[in-house]
């Protein structure tokens, strides 16, 4: 029997007119030199564009070109797909003819969305190529959407499965979880598929980065995390809950089976036009398992200094530090402030081709190009410490340590710093004068930290106060001494601040997005003799307000209420007040 043999991508690029013969010749004598893949190299040389590249796999997979402008699809094809599967998966139906749904789609190598479409449908799921750009006309044209149609379809789905036949009946629930292949068989129930992707798709659209599956003894809950603030999305029943759980781990790639450990894992996924990160991990309770996701959506992170809301005399030293030849600058708050966003944002600044940048972190959160990344395993001995040695060799400018969490990593940390490179990295500390004596207290010699030390900046983030339904008011007596507006500013009686109202813009919650509260320390000559006269952070502090003009957290916070950035309570809440 002969054997077809599979379209070559080159050859498919020439049929289309692509690239040349002799550009096609030129391609795969770098790629013999480098390695990549094909597509890559012809896009790196500049010769086709990455949708050339996608359509050409979707030929070379079978699939049709499609160009849905020009497509008159039925109402009862519309149907075939709701607008919240439609913006997950990122595809649009165009045909239905003999049980066998077309759907056009801008990624053909994403396979598992013909798979759960399969699911959801019923039907036969053929794919079929298009553009990303003609794919989000058609869903703007074609599709109504509110703000809450996620929502309200989540509820219905709850409501219509209440009584279904995805109910687990007790006696029966023993037998049918300790089968793997019964574990599948309900986490690809085509109601459970539409649960999951719909959290995941309001997570994304509420820029949410967390979302929680919380089991309880009678409970089952969702809850997403916006702004650092969980919200309850959804509370399906109880005998929801393993599948749920366990569709969560087939995306994730864990062992559905094991419930008796913890499990972790980090995968990539596609929803909609975004590519969001995920690291995923169990947690064996009382009452079944718990389940989280942390989202990290690669399109929305923002990596720009100038793009974090620090303060322009803040921004400006920041610049100066990573800047110098050699030292330590330090970023420093408890976890889940925006320390690794700051570091990333300032390795960005510093990323191009004259320099070498290394950094090792635990977990990686974010991957760039020309940067190299190692993550730590301390399971395997591969700590800080022993990366950070190894890094060395390696003969960069530039680290990143993700954390510095012991005496070993402080010294190496120091010895880099000293032998000419910049050296980047984070601590939990309250605040930047007592990271001074975060590291007196590890036992770093005091000279080690002034010959080394360049800056300390201290942050964290409040939630930005919604413009659009924000109400101005003027604090009292009590609110102002809590707060601890200078008395200056009391005695102006145009003094007004601003409290959340909620609206639809920002979901009813009277605030949308975060910003930074920062306080930034410089490690000069005078805070050198401080530190090795072994002084407290207090008197650190009341050096650096009085002589570099340094404002702590809270200073900020309530200049940032005074314009309306945020509120009262939430500076009241993430910040200290010193005396």
């Amino acid at each position: 029997m002969a054997v077809t043999r599979e379209r070559q991508l080159g050859d498919i690029l020439l049929d289309n007119g692509v690239i040349t013969p002799i550009e096609l010749d030129e391609a795969l004598q770098r790629q013999r030199v480098t390695g990549e893949m094909l597509g890559r190299v012809l896009v790196t040389m500049g010769l086709c564009e990455e949708q050339d590249i996608v359509e050409a796999l979707g030929q070379q997979a079978g699939m049709e070109r499609i160009d849905i402008g020009r497509l008159s699809v039925s109402e009862e094809t519309l149907r075939m797909l709701s607008v919240d599967i439609v913006r997950f998966y990122n595809v649009v139906p165009v045909r239905l003819k003999d049980n066998v749904l077309t759907v056009a789609m801008a990624d053909p190598m994403n396979i598992s969305v013909l798979d759960d479409l399969r699911q959801i449908t019923g039907c036969e799921i053929a794919g079929a190529i298009s553009n990303q750009e003609a794919i989000t006309k058609f869903i703007e044209d074609n599709y109504s959407y509110q703000a809450d149609s996620i929502h309200q379809t989540l509820e219905d789905l709850i409501a219509h499965t209440g009584d279904s036949e995805l109910t687990l009946e007790e006696t029966g629930t023993h037998e049918l979880i300790s089968n793997e292949d019964n574990l599948i068989e309900l986490a690809q129930e085509p109601e459970v598929i539409k649960i999951v992707n719909l959290v995941l798709l309001e997570a994304v659209q509420k820029r949410g980065s967390d979302i929680h599956f919380e089991v309880y003894e009678e409970d089952f809950r969702i809850r997403i995390r916006v702004d650092g603030v969980l919200q309850e999305v959804v509370s399906p029943p109880k005998h929801m809950a393993l599948a749920i759980v366990s569709r969560c781990k087939i995306l994730s790639n864990m062992d559905i089976a094991e419930r008796r450990l913890p499990q972790d894992a980090r995968i990539e996924l596609k929803v909609g036009d975004s590519i969001i990160d995920i690291r995923a991990a169990t947690l064996p309770t009382l009452y079944g398992e718990n389940f989280v996701m942390r989202i990290l959506d690669q399109t929305a992170v923002r990596v720009d200094l100038n793009q974090l809301g620090f303060p322009e005399d803040v921004l400006k030293k920041i610049h100066t530090t990573i800047q110098k030849p050699n030292g330590i600058f330090l970023c420093t708050g408890p976890t889940g402030t925006g320390k690794t966003t700051t570091l990333y944002a300032c390795i960005n600044e510093l990323n191009h081709e004259g320099v070498k940048i290394i950094t090792t972190e635990d977990p990686v959160e974010m991957q760039f190009d020309q940067i190299i990344q190692v993550q730590v395993k301390e399971d395997i001995g591969l700590t800080f410490a022993y990366c950070l040695r190894s890094i060395l060799r390696q003969d960069p400018d530039i680290i990143l340590v993700g954390e510095i969490r012991d005496l070993p990593t402080a010294h190496i940390a120091v010895e880099a710093s000293l032998t000419g490179h910049i050296v980047l990295s984070t601590l939990h500390t309250n605040s930047a004068p007592e990271t001074i004596t975060r590291l007196l207290d590890m036992e770093l010699e005091p000279f080690l930290i002034t010959s080394s030390l360049e800056a300390v900046m201290s942050q964290r983030l409040a939630r930005v106060i919604c413009r659009h339904c924000r109400e101005p008011y003027r604090p009292d007596d009590e609110e102002m001494d809590t707060l601890g507006v200078p008395h200056k500013w009391r005695k102006d009686p145009n003094l007004r601040m601003f409290r959340p109202k909620g609206c639809p813009a920002c979901d009813y919650m009277g605030y949308l997005g975060r910003s930074s509260l920062v306080e930034f320390l410089e490690v000069d000559e005078p805070v050198k003799d401080m530190i090795l006269s072994q002084a407290t952070a207090h008197e650190i502090r009341d050096h650096a307000r009085k002589y570099q003009g340094m404002r702590t957290m809270r200073e900020e916070g309530i200049i940032a209420c005074v314009r309306g950035k945020t509120s009262p309570e939430e500076v009241i809440t993430h910040t200290d007040r010193y005396i």
